[in-house]
């Protein structure tokens, strides 16, 4: 049979495998086709193969309608056919689903915290768990989304992180979840939230969780955006009257120098980083404390940035008030970065 006849009658009996192998998996764009078998050498096994894919195009194109339209640069499925055994590979494209989440515990991780010392293990370090905090953010919504949509497992990206003891509060810090080898790229948003948050048990909120395009799932855990802060802040002795507002005078609009803090020294590169505060605002409370709201480039040690850390970090508050200073408790109130949308022909449930 000429390699051109044989292409098409092989495309015929693939088209039907294509199809068997294709039920159970939702995507919308794909890319369909495969090599010439070792029968079709040289020149043959081209002409061979350029009138298989050109006719099992056809063939699925009348088979899914518009329903599932070919894709040559990013499909979300990739079938690829193995001629003559017209065994059917297939490679889903990941999925990326964007979310924010609300952490309003001050003994939460973003991730798993696992202990330094026996890496999970158990240790004197970590009395026996393996970890250095109970439960985490990833560990709460992750599992919930990879169940809807089916998928071979995922990965959790923050845009940064908060320390455990931390609060994430306002509109949330966004992230990016990419799941391996979903089946459905749909899932109803409400429900996996629902899922989430009971087993956060009141320790975290997911107030958005959607799918979006691949290049908005690789670009939100590589922006650093501004943020603020909301801290209070302990001076030895109490704080005297006009140091609120001495405080924020001296750090709005400041450039902190911020050599790496000693609690991170250990797993973060011990070199000088510079941020600057964007604005600042501070107010005396009556148990004599200040309550200090900030926003920072990204990336500012804001405990840091109050402690002054053994003279690591300047100017700090300890610095501008000529006192030992705390930080006693710290949230973060915006991470501001605007939310991308659901990719675009892509339905999802609200």
């Amino acid at each position: 049979m000429e390699p051109a006849a044989a292409g098409e009658a092989a495309a015929r009996g693939a088209a039907e495998a294509v199809l068997r192998a294709a039920e159970g998996w939702e995507f919308s764009t794909y890319l369909c086709g495969g090599s010439a078998p070792p029968g079709f050498p040289g020149e043959a096994g081209e002409v061979f193969r350029k009138a298989a894919n050109r006719t099992l195009g056809t063939l699925l194109g009348e088979a899914w309608g518009g329903a599932r339209i070919p894709e040559f640069r990013n499909p979300e499925m990739r079938l690829v056919v193995r001629f003559p055994s017209l065994e059917i590979e297939l490679h889903p494209a990941p999925l990326f689903v964007y979310g924010r989440y609300r952490k309003l515990s001050r003994a939460l991780a973003q991730t798993p915290f696992h202990c330094p010392l026996c890496r999970g293990r158990g240790c004197r370090n970590c009395a026996g768990r393996g970890r250095m905090v109970e439960g985490s953010v990833a560990e709460f919504v992750l599992p919930a989304v990879v169940e809807a949509c089916g998928a071979a497992g995922g990965v959790f990206k923050g845009c940064g992180r908060e320390d455990a003891d931390v609060r994430m509060l306002g509109r949330g810090r966004p992230f990016v979840l990419e799941l391996a080898r979903p089946r459905r790229r749909t899932f109803d948003g409400a429900a996996v939230r629902a899922r989430a948050e009971a087993a956060a048990a009141g320790a975290a909120e997911f107030p958005v969780l959607h799918p979006v395009a691949r290049e908005a799932g690789e670009r939100v855990p590589a922006v650093h955006p501004p943020k603020r802060y909301l801290a209070r802040v302990e001076v030895e002795g109490g704080a005297a009257a006009g140091d609120a507002e001495r405080l924020a005078a001296g750090l709005a609009g400041a450039v902190l120098s911020q050599r790496t803090p000693v609690r991170v020294e250990r797993r973060r590169a011990d070199r000088v980083r510079e941020r600057r505060v964007l604005a600042a605002a501070a107010r005396a409370l009556e148990d004599g404390a200040l309550e200090l709201e900030v926003r920072t480039e990204a990336g500012a040690y804001i405990k840091e940035m109050i402690s002054g850390d053994g003279g690591r970090t300047t100017p700090s508050a300890a610095s501008i008030l000529g006192r030992p200073c705390a930080c006693a408790a710290l949230d973060v109130l915006e991470v501001e970065m605007e939310d991308p949308g659901p990719p675009l022909g892509r339905p999802i449930h609200p």
